[in-house]
């Protein structure tokens, strides 16, 4: 959920309550006023009457009105004044409707009587109900104004921070291009750009700094490594050397090879974590797996294994370097972990991209299978092939997954959207 979003429920929420719990009370204390006024009216035909029988001796004669009615009658016992509702039953409305009462005791001639005052609360409810209606519809158009108003205006307000956060996501190290600063004459905005841009300029020395290393420190270490491979070339064809000697010659010489191969697979890691093959273009996956199982025909022959493929065109944009390692890798990997008379079965459709293969359990979790440096017991490879398969999947956002199943090894690729 946008902040924006939050920040005008949160602020509707409490707006309508705020405003429905004033409007309650605003109804009740308007009528109290009303109700008030109306009991002064009823005062002032309570002083008329009074007058009037003081000066005249006798009563006024009773009335009824639309509205009002007034009414004496005889008691025995004296009574004491008193305002209260009461409900008259209305002719001409066939209805019951509520009067306001005023009941007050009038001495003549030493007789007591009751005086009833009654005057109609209609037409102040109809007042109260007018009170709301418009109450109601200023709230209303309170509510509207103000959910535009915000709405517009926080846009407005917001806009630096949102151009700041597209621009980190559209960041990259490897076009070294620095966050545009954001101007805002908002104190906290104008912190925040101050902080990224100085965030970036850091981030930007360390990559470069960290790449200038890694960089030079794989070409430092490539060539004693050139050096260290001619001499042993050279030696173990030198005359006279013992079986012993040529077979510890031969130790050495492996094992260059193989710290060769890794400095290169450390370093081809490195460049895809730091997004060095930033160059794309659309190339056919099926293909390319067509052009990989033909380069590797050497190898399937020569465990003999049945190669069964099923392949669906497929265009897909990344980088062909990276695309032919991660075949290669994937294929080289169920070759050489396969059996003798083994099966070899590659599916490609639109959405996935599966590998499998014969060949025996593994000793370890599968979980780790894709961390570095993680093989086999009897694994001659350097442990990084997989982890190096991962990566790439993670810079396309393809989604790589091992299990096992119908005692078939199987790697499976989904594209996540990104075929073509």
């Amino acid at each position: 959920m946008k902040l924006i979003t939050k920040y005008n429920r949160i602020n509707i929420i409490a707006t309508i309550s705020v405003l429905l719990v004033a409007s309650i009370c605003y109804y009740f204390i308007v009528r109290y006023v009303l109700i008030h006024q109306l009991d002064n009216t009823l005062k002032v035909e309570e002083a008329e009457i009074l007058n009037y029988a003081k000066n005249n001796n006798r009563l006024p004669e009773a009335t009824s009105y639309r509205d009002q009615r007034t009414s004496f009658e005889e008691i025995n016992q004296p009574i004491k004044r008193k305002f209260e509702n009461i409900n008259l039953y209305e002719e001409r409305h066939h209805e019951n409707n509520i009067y306001r009462q005023l009941s007050f005791p009038v001495s003549i001639n030493g007789k007591q009587y009751k005086a009833s005052v009654t005057k109609s609360e209609e037409e102040m409810e109809d007042l109260v109900l007018l009170i709301v209606i418009i109450t109601l519809c200023v709230i209303v158009l309170l509510l509207l104004i103000l959910y535009i108003t915000n709405r517009l205006l926080l846009r407005k307000i917001w806009k630096p921070f949102y151009n700041m956060l597209e621009s980190i996501k559209a960041f990259n190290l490897s076009s070294k291009k620095y966050i545009p600063s954001q101007t805002s004459d908002i104190d906290e905005f104008h912190d925040l750009d101050s902080v990224v841009h100085t965030m970036t300029l850091q981030i930007i020395k360390d990559y470069e700094t960290l790449k200038n290393f890694t960089d030079n420190a794989s070409h430092e270490m490539q060539t004693p490594l050139a050096i260290l491979n001619s001499k042993l070339d050279l030696l173990i064809q030198e005359p006279g050397l013992t079986e012993t000697q040529t077979k510890q010659l031969q130790y050495m010489y492996d094992a260059i090879g193989r710290l060769t191969k890794l400095n290169q697979s450390l370093l081809l890691l490195t460049k895809i974590e730091n997004n060095q093959f930033d160059k794309a273009e659309m190339l056919r996956i099926d293909l390319l797996l067509e052009e990989k199982l033909r380069q590797l025909e050497d190898l399937t022959g020569a465990k003999f294994l049945q190669v069964n493929k099923k392949l669906q065109p497929v265009t897909i944009k990344m980088n062909d370097y990276l695309a032919d390692i991660l075949l290669n890798n994937l294929i080289g990997n169920a070759i050489r972990h396969n059996e003798e008379k083994g099966a070899l079965d590659i599916v490609l459709t639109k959405e996935k991209l599966t590998i499998s293969n014969t060949g025996s359990l593994l000793n370890f979790d599968s979980a780790q299978l894709f961390d570095r440096f993680k093989k086999g017991d009897n694994s001659e490879g350097s442990g990084l092939g997989l982890a190096i398969v991962k990566q790439i999947c993670d810079n396309y956002q393809f989604e790589i997954s091992y299990f096992l199943k119908n005692d078939l090894h199987n790697f499976e690729i989904i594209f996540s959207g990104k075929k073509i």
